[in-house]
C-alpha cells in the first residue's frame, strides 16, 4: 500500500532534515502519516514514489532520531497475458 501524497512542502525545512531520493538525490516532499503502517518488526513504514525519477521507494522511521531511512525497491513486475492456441 502506498502512502498518501505529501501535502506539505519539504523545501522550507533545513536540508539535513529533508529526505532525498537514493537514486537521483532529489529532495522529497514527505510528511508522516497520522495513521502510519506498522510493519512486522514494529517500525513505522512508508512506500512512496520519487516525483522526479519515478523510483519506487520504501522506508522506515528510525526510532532513535525520527529520520526517514529510504531504499529503492525493485520495479514492479509487469504482467503480460497472452492467449495461445494449440
Amino acid at each position: 500500500m502506498r502512502n498518501e501524497p505529501a501535502t506539505k512542502s519539504a523545501h522550507d525545512a533545513p536540508v539535513g532534515n529533508v529526505p532525498q531520493c537514493p537514486k537521483c538525490h532529489t529532495r522529497l516532499k514527505f510528511h508522516r502519516s497520522a495513521n502510519p503502517d506498522i510493519d512486522s518488526c514494529g517500525f513505522e513504514s512508508y512506500r512512496l514514489d520519487c516525483q522526479e525519477c519515478g523510483a519506487a521507494l520504501a522506508g522506515i522511521i528510525d526510532p532513535a532520531d525520527d529520520a526517514l531511512l529510504l531504499t529503492e525497491c525493485a520495479a514492479p513486475l509487469e504482467v503480460v497475458v497472452s492467449r495461445m492456441t494449440v
